[in-house]
Formats: C-alpha cells, sequence, structure tokens
C-alpha cells in the first residue's frame, strides 16, 4: 500500500475480520488440494483491482485536480500492475466512430477510439489466456444526456447499437460472458442468476464481462432496445430502481458510507464495483480510510485513479494477498486461496 505501517494495518484487520472467507485455519487448510483448481469457485468469489477513466492521460493544463492523473496503456495495467476491471467512457462522433475520452477539458487518452481500446485488451488477453474474467465498465457519454437529459441525439447516433457492433466486429464471441449465455434456458438472466450462480472461474479464464455504467434514459434506452438478447451488458448499475429481472451488477461508488449496502450486496450474490479513491483527495493525503472501506466491503473490483507508485505520491491500491486478485473477503468459500484464482501471466 503507501507505508510498511500501513500494510501491516490493513493485512491485520483483514486477517482478523470475521466475515473474511478466504482467511482459513490450518486445519481446513490441510484438507485443501491447493494444486487443483477448485471447481466451485465461482467469478463473484474474486476481490481485483480497477481503474478509473482507465484510458485517462492529464492534460498539460489541468482546471482541476481531479485531472491530475495518468494511466498506463491498457496492457501495460494489465500485465504489469495487475488491474483486472477497466472503465471506458464512449462519446459518438459525428465525423465517424466511438471516440473515447472524459470531457472536452480533458480528453487525454490513451486509446483515442473505442476500436482501439479494445485491441489493445483483447492482444493482452490473447497472450495471457488463463487470466480469470476481466471486466469492463462501459460508459456510454452525450452532451444533451449528460447537460440537459435530452436523450435526441443518443437515439440519432444510434451510440448504443454502434457499441454493440463494435464489440461484436472487434471482440470474439467466445472471449465473452453475455447474458444469452447467463440465461441459458431460464426466462431471463437474473432468473438463471438466482438458481444457477455466476459462472465458474476455472469457466471464465480467458474471458470478458462488458458491463453498462449508465443510469436513467441512457440506460432505459438500453433496456427498451437491446435487454436481453443484446451482446452488450448482461445486467444494469442502479442500486435503487433496475427491474429485479436485469440485477447483477452494481456501481456504489462510496464505500464508507455505503460499506453495509455493498455488503449485503455482495452476500446476496450481485457483483460490485467500487472506488478507492476520487478527485485526488486521497493521494494528496495518502489517506486509505476509503481503500479499507473498500477492501473489508468485500466489493468484486476496486477502482482508483492510483494503481501503482507514482513519483511525488505516496499513495497507491494493491489487492493484499493478491495474485494479482483474492478471493473475496466476504462471498468466497473458506477453501478458496489466490493460487485458485489466477496469476500474472
Amino acid at each position: 500500500m503507501c507505508t510498511k505501517s500501513v500494510i501491516l494495518s490493513v493485512m491485520i484487520m483483514l486477517l482478523t475480520a470475521p466475515l473474511s472467507g478466504c482467511f482459513s485455519s490450518d486445519a481446513m487448510a490441510d484438507n485443501v488440494n491447493h494444486d487443483l483448481p477448485d471447481p466451485d469457485l465461482r467469478i463473484n468469489h474474486l476481490q481485483m483491482k480497477g481503474t478509473h477513466n482507465s484510458y485517462h492521460v492529464e492534460p498539460i493544463i489541468s482546471p482541476t485536480r481531479e485531472y491530475m492523473y495518468t494511466h498506463e496503456t491498457l496492457d501495460v495495467q494489465a500485465a504489469d500492475q495487475g488491474v483486472r476491471q477497466f472503465e471506458i467512457d464512449v462519446w459518438w462522433d459525428p465525423r465517424g466512430g466511438l471516440r473515447v475520452y472524459h470531457n472536452q477539458y480533458d480528453s487525454g487518452t490513451t486509446c483515442p477510439t473505442f476500436e482501439n481500446c479494445l485491441e489493445v485488451l483483447l492482444e493482452w488477453s490473447e497472450n495471457n489466456p488463463s487470466h480469470h474474467t476481466t471486466f469492463v465498465w462501459i460508459e456510454p457519454k452525450d452532451w444533451l444526456e449528460q447537460g440537459l437529459e435530452i436523450t435526441t441525439t443518443i437515439q440519432i447516433s444510434d451510440l448504443l447499437g454502434l457499441i454493440e457492433h463494435e464489440l461484436t466486429q472487434f471482440w470474439p464471441e467466445n472471449k465473452t460472458i453475455t447474458p444469452k449465455q447467463i440465461q441459458g434456458n431460464y426466462s431471463d438472466p437474473g432468473e438463471a442468476l438466482r438458481i444457477e450462480g455466476w459462472p465458474t472461474i476455472e469457466g471464465g479464464k480467458g474471458k470478458t464481462i462488458f458491463v453498462l455504467l449508465a443510469t436513467g434514459d441512457m440506460r432505459q434506452i438500453y433496456m427498451d432496445d437491446f435487454y436481453p438478447n443484446g451482446a452488450m451488458f448482461p445486467m444494469f448499475t442502479s442500486l435503487a430502481d433496475s427491474p429485479d429481472h436485469a440485477r447483477g451488477f452494481f456501481s456504489v461508488t462510496d464505500p464508507v458510507n455505503s460499506h453495509s449496502d455493498i455488503e449485503d450486496l455482495v452476500s446476496s450474490g450481485y457483483i460490485v464495483r467500487t472506488r478507492a479513491d476520487s478527485g485526488g483527495e486521497e493521494a494528496d493525503n495518502n489517506d486509505t480510510t476509503r481503500l479499507i472501506a473498500a477492501l473489508t466491503s468485500g466489493a468484486h473490483s476496486i477502482s482508483t485513479d492510483y494503481p501503482s507508485k507514482v513519483d511525488g505520491i505516496d499513495y497507491w491500491v494493491e489487492i493484499p494477498g493478491g495474485n494479482p486478485s483474492r478471493c473475496n473477503p466476504i462471498s468466497a468459500p473458506p477453501s478458496c486461496t489466490s493460487a485458485f484464482i489466477s496469476s500474472v501471466d
């Protein structure tokens, strides 16, 4: 983490937490064959590192501290920093294609088009086929929808349809876990998850799930036009108002004030993304309060602007005992070990 004392305090707390399902007694550990994958481990038994605005490059002149960070390329994040959850903002460009950037004041990016981002991640994935399931949260963006809650340009441009098209064009179907696969012979994916549970870690190796990061009208358009037969997003992310049959993934960004909410969602079988830091505040103050809350909440992916050491800043995020991910402290069974999940390829 940031200092030896912080690492020690986090590890002591996690090792002694009563809800920690990943750490077992010596007697129990003696009965586990650590050389074989556990067939009962599922992708909701993971806890992994993620990045916020995973494509981001700091602008030359930043209007706010919030924009003052730079990520490595997506493949370097995966290979060298142990990142397994990514977030990509996607804009429709009237000149053609789908662009990736934060906003007009913060447009630096390591992969300027959606196709570029997918190609970089896909190459890493194909070169490292034993990685556990990765998660790519996609946030479709539109100026009118964000500023005035007007969806006209979303529908005229067919933004969501274009994202669907590029995913099916640039990402192989056999390397995804889709709504259709989750649903199987059930009436909807939600019912399938309630009865069958999530795919196994072993069966999900080398694959990716693409998740919608949207609420309100943007999500409703996808619900009306694409769900559940679309190729893109298996579930939806709003805590309060997503319909039961479309629940699976949730984005709950404040692990301190929403700690119990995250625990409850994880215990109920949902997959949760949260954030360890925001706007540079934690990094500037070397404050791990939010990070510790995220780790102990059982959130499956912990998103950060600082996935590795940066010159002049003592704060960054690691998953304690991760390889690079670890067993989820809330949902994983006692037999789980990080060696069962994956290792850095």
